[in-house]
């Protein structure tokens, strides 16, 4: 686990999520002190909002024709 400052956190923030993404957690830390964490989320990736989108059976089923 690697400690950045939040100046460094922000001009490199694209690089620390690629991180995280791939495992590692990353801590941001003021004076030395730890104030926040980015870390992996865990499971499947999360899908855009169509995929759950109900197919037309489903809708017909419940809001008929």
């Amino acid at each position: 686990m690697q400690s950045f400052s939040p100046d460094y956190a922000s001009e490199h923030l694209e690089d620390l999520i690629e991180r995280a993404r791939s495992g590692e957690e990353i801590v941001i830390a003021q004076a030395g002190i730890p104030v926040a964490r980015l870390v992996p989320i865990l499971g499947p990736d999360p899908q855009p909002d169509e995929a759950h989108a109900p197919d037309a059976e489903v809708d017909q089923a419940f809001h008929g024709d």
